[in-house]
């Protein structure tokens, strides 16, 4: 019995070990298009751009700030105990590796500010970038996402396991490790299984079928729906992907419009915080001014427009205007 307990065991934490391999899939990819959606321009060297991002994805905040031993650094922060009157944190803790500062937060400068408070502001206090204005972390939303797609997933394999076993064997307790074994090379894919005819008969083994239906098809359009509405979260547009009719134009309108929203909501804060960074190390208007600005394939951006001038060619739409305006112009 005990021998029998420890083969189901191994046979489960197969089970849960790709579980966790798809989950995990489904999440790396997820953070790779995260961590990659943005470039910052004019960086100083001693910062790094891998890392902010990194920060943002996983704390949902970071520090821009000035060391006297590593110069321009960006690090992890966490929220001191008083905000101000806007909700701001007064004071952040900005650590990393083998670093950390309590520092002010940054909010500007005064009129009536001397030469030396400037200065000192700029060795005591630092910029706050937010990965959203709520400085909430990509991470959570990518794990809920990804969990549905691993559930998804996994049913789906289930589902097609099914198809190729849909039968319950019956047999005597006795012909468990038989019957494993030869259901091990069914599911190897061997081309020929061979048994001994005195341990299989009819009388011996029977089989209940479990009539499970074939729904992996519906279940992968799902995965879809999932995998559009995670990219659209970030500022993706996946309308070519959503279905192969094309919506109208005051749809396409709006699902543009949210996408932008969505991408925004994460470019803005990062201005602020370029702006602010500038503003307090007196970079603005010059060459070392820093920026953020969303990544773009300039290809994909022509293929996009080519595509759309076609469409619009292929419904008579661009001869119609040409003939309208002809008859503008003789008129």
């Amino acid at each position: 019995m005990g021998k029998t307990q420890k083969r189901q065991n191994y046979k489960f934490t197969d089970s849960a070990i790709v579980n966790d391999a798809t989950y995990l899939d489904y999440l790396e990819r997820f953070k790779r298009v995260a961590l990659s959606m943005f470039e910052w321009v004019n960086l100083p060297k001693s910062m790094n751009a891998r890392w902010l991002e990194r920060c943002l994805f996983y704390k949902g905040q970071a520090a821009l700030l000035y060391d006297d031993k590593y110069g321009f650094i960006n690090t992890n922060c966490s929220s001191g105990r008083y905000v101000n009157l806007y909700g701001l944190p007064t004071k952040l803790n900005c650590y990393s590796f083998d670093f950390q500062s309590q520092r002010n937060l940054y909010t500007g400068f005064n009129d009536f500010d001397s030469d030396e408070e400037i200065e000192n502001k700029r060795n005591n206090e630092c910029i706050v970038v937010m990965n959203n204005w709520e400085a909430t972390p990509t991470l959570s939303t990518m794990e809920l996402f990804a969990y549905r797609l691993y559930e998804a997933q996994r049913s789906c394999d289930t589902n097609i396991k099914a198809m190729k076993t849909p039968v319950l064997l019956l047999v005597d307790e006795k012909q468990r490790l038989l019957m494993e074994n030869l259901y091990n090379q069914y599911d190897g894919n061997q081309p020929f299984i061979f048994g001994d005819n005195g341990q299989l008969s009819s009388d011996i083994m029977k089989s209940i079928n479990t009539g499970a239906p074939f729904v992996a098809d519906k279940i992968t359009e799902y995965k879809k729906e999932i995998w559009n509405e995670a990219l659209q979260y970030l500022g993706i547009n996946t309308l070519s992907m959503e279905k192969k009719e094309r919506l109208i134009t005051d749809e396409a309108s709006s699902n543009n419009e949210f996408i932008n929203l969505n991408l925004q909501s994460f470019l803005v804060p990062r201005q602020e915080a370029c702006k602010k960074f500038n503003e307090l190390f007196g970079l603005t208007g010059t060459d070392k001014e820093i920026s953020v600005r969303v990544r773009s394939d300039l290809f994909n951006v022509i293929k996009t427009e080519l595509s759309s001038i076609k469409d619009f060619d292929n419904d008579g739409l661009i001869e119609k205007e040409e003939i309208e305006s002809e008859g503008e112009i003789d008129g």
